[in-house]
């Protein structure tokens, strides 16, 4: 990142998120490791939540999560302005609020302090009427908006163009793992093993890449498809597994465990997420953490020219995009790759560079308070090792 003559250092935090841990989610995990992030540059963070395993309040090294339980959606904004209004009167004030997403940052209107909005893809692209008027509002009332991508931010900027010089691109970050054991397919022996890891709705297009896979499936009896993850998609998804009489080879698993999912990292070899755009580009995938956490691992991602993902892959180098609308694409990438295990080694290790090099959960937030408004003082912000 750039020296800056000044920055905003604010010593006090408070993140809002309408989800968290251990329910599932990439909104989850972005709250989870922005609070960690800001607490790693010695900030004190009041994180403000709900999830399934509240109501409750835990102390973890910096971090103070204030976890206002599951409820229906208007009874959790309820929640979550009393649980700060609380900590207001009692005078556990902020210097700055971030916002996980524009609909967690109602509750945080009514507070005066500098406030950053991260946007992720779908949310901006797809409010109408009321819901697009609150997401006016909010947005309005923002010192910083951060899109996840340059997608993201265009699709903002589309809707809502007065806010151009607020709107930063910052890329989620990564937790880089360490190095992990070359695979027995990319040392030349055995069947390539492929994965998927999302939430199964439409715009991940799991389907089609099914439909991909298949082919291949049938040729080698070693060849493994795993997909992990649940939704509204999974219906289709083993309905196209059932017609071609593979579920011993594509394999749905559903959700998994932190230590079942690092198994499934450690013994694949592609990583298949060909997302497309639907409702005239509104519902997108804005980023792709689950395809930035197969780059960490070296793994070689497949992934769809819509949305944020393809920011993330330079094809054929660090990856490959395909049109995630043509089956036959897909299916010649997988091939393409099954048939070369030391080019499926050489593109993970350079994902693997690029990842560590590119996507950092430090450099994230420093993106998110760089030139946020001179509400704050400004101090030296400390520069990153």
């Amino acid at each position: 990142m750039p020296d800056s003559p000044t920055h905003i250092w604010p010593s006090h935090v408070w993140l809002v998120a309408r989800v968290y841990d251990p329910d599932e989610g990439g909104v989850q995990t972005y709250a989870r490791e922005v609070g960690r992030a800001y607490a790693a540059q010695e900030r004190r963070v009041t994180i403000f939540a709900k999830s399934s395993a509240g109501p409750r309040r835990v102390q973890e090294g910096g971090v103070m999560l204030v976890d206002v339980g599951a409820a229906a959606m208007l009874t959790v904004y309820w929640r979550l302005f009393r649980a700060m209004l609380r900590a207001w009167i009692v005078g556990d004030r902020p210097d700055l609020i971030h916002a996980c997403t524009w609909r967690a940052a109602l509750p945080a209107l009514f507070f005066r302090r500098p406030l950053v909005v991260t946007v992720h893809g779908r949310e901006v692209g797809r409010p109408r009427g009321l819901a697009f008027l609150l997401l006016r509002l909010t947005l309005g009332r923002a010192h910083r908006v951060v899109a996840v991508s340059d997608v993201t931010r265009n699709l903002l900027l589309d809707r809502l163009p007065h806010l151009d010089a607020r709107a930063v691109t910052a890329w989620n970050g990564v937790v880089m793992p360490d190095q992990r054991a070359p695979t027995p397919f990319a040392q030349g022996q055995g069947s390539p093993q492929l994965l998927t890891v999302c939430r199964l709705v439409a715009r991940k297009n799991i389907p089609a890449a099914v439909r991909a896979v298949i082919p291949g499936a049938r040729r080698d009896e070693g060849l493994r498809h795993v997909i992990v993850g649940r939704g509204v998609d999974s219906v289709r998804v083993r309905e196209v597994i059932r017609e071609a009489d593979l579920s011993d080879r594509i394999i749905m698993a559903g959700y998994v465990s932190e230590a079942e999912l690092a198994l499934h990292h450690a013994r694949s070899d592609i990583f298949l997420h060909p997302q497309i755009a639907l409702e005239d580009g509104a519902e997108i995938e804005g980023f792709g953490l689950s395809i930035a956490d197969a780059m960490a691992r070296g793994m070689v991602c497949i992934v769809g020219q819509d949305g944020g993902p393809a920011e993330l892959v330079r094809d054929g180098v660090t990856g490959f995009i395909v049109d995630g609308r043509s089956v036959d694409a897909i299916r010649g990438t997988v091939e393409l790759l099954v048939r070369d295990p030391a080019l499926c080694r050489r593109i993970g290790d350079r994902a693997r560079a690029w990842a560590q090099a590119n996507l950092s959960w430090d450099r994230h937030v420093r993106l998110c308070l760089e030139e946020a408004g001179d509400a704050l003082p400004t101090t030296a912000l400390p520069q990153a090792a």
